[in-house]
C-alpha cells in the first residue's frame, strides 16, 4: 500500500514537471523567484511568478515586468510606472519601475528592448523551488525516485505465489 502511494506521488510530481516543461517550452514561459517583499502584497517574498517575453514597445504602465538589473545577476520584478521611447532605438524603451510595497520609484530607469511580463504568481512556490535546488534536496529527490522505482519492481508475495 505504501509503495503504491509513493509511486503514485512520484509519478504525479514527474507528470506535473513534464507538463510544465512542455507548456513552458511551447508558450515561452519561465519561472522567476521573488526574493524580497518589494512587490507585497501582490507577490510576497518567497513567491514565484510565471513570465513570458514581451517587446519593450508593448509594455504599458501598470504591467508587472521582470527586467535585468545592470550590475546584478538577479533581475528585478516591479510594476511599470511609465515608459519612454529611447531616441535612436525604435525597439528600446526606458522603463520607470516601482515595487508595490515601495514608496518611491526605483532609483534609475531600466533601458530595455524586451522584458518578461508577469502572467501569474504563486505565493510560497519560490521557497519550494529554492529549497529543491539545493544539493541535499536534489539528493533526497534522487533517493525517493530510486526507492519508488525499486518498490515498483520489487516482487510481492502475491506475485510469487501465483508463479509457484
Amino acid at each position: 500500500m505504501a509503495s503504491t502511494i509513493l509511486l503514485s506521488v512520484v509519478g504525479l510530481v514527474g507528470a506535473v514537471c513534464l507538463l510544465w516543461l512542455a507548456v513552458s517550452t511551447v508558450l515561452g514561459l519561465s519561472l522567476v523567484v521573488v526574493l524580497t517583499g518589494s512587490m507585497s502584497p501582490t507577490v510576497p517574498a518567497g513567491g514565484a511568478v510565471v513570465t513570458r517575453a514581451i517587446a519593450a514597445a508593448d509594455v504599458r504602465p501598470g504591467d508587472v515586468v521582470t527586467v535585468p538589473r545592470p550590475g546584478f545577476e538577479v533581475p528585478v520584478t516591479h510594476r511599470v510606472v511609465s515608459t519612454t521611447a529611447v531616441p535612436g532605438d525604435a525597439a528600446a524603451r526606458s522603463l520607470v519601475l516601482r515595487g508595490d510595497a515601495n514608496d518611491t520609484d526605483d532609483r534609475d530607469p531600466y533601458v530595455v528592448r524586451d522584458a518578461r511580463i508577469v502572467v501569474a504568481s504563486a505565493p510560497g512556490l519560490g521557497f519550494v523551488l529554492t529549497t529543491m535546488s539545493t544539493p541535499p534536496a536534489r539528493g533526497l529527490a534522487v533517493a525517493v525516485v530510486g526507492a519508488a522505482v525499486v518498490l515498483a519492481f520489487w516482487p510481492t508475495r502475491r506475485g510469487a505465489a501465483r508463479r509457484g
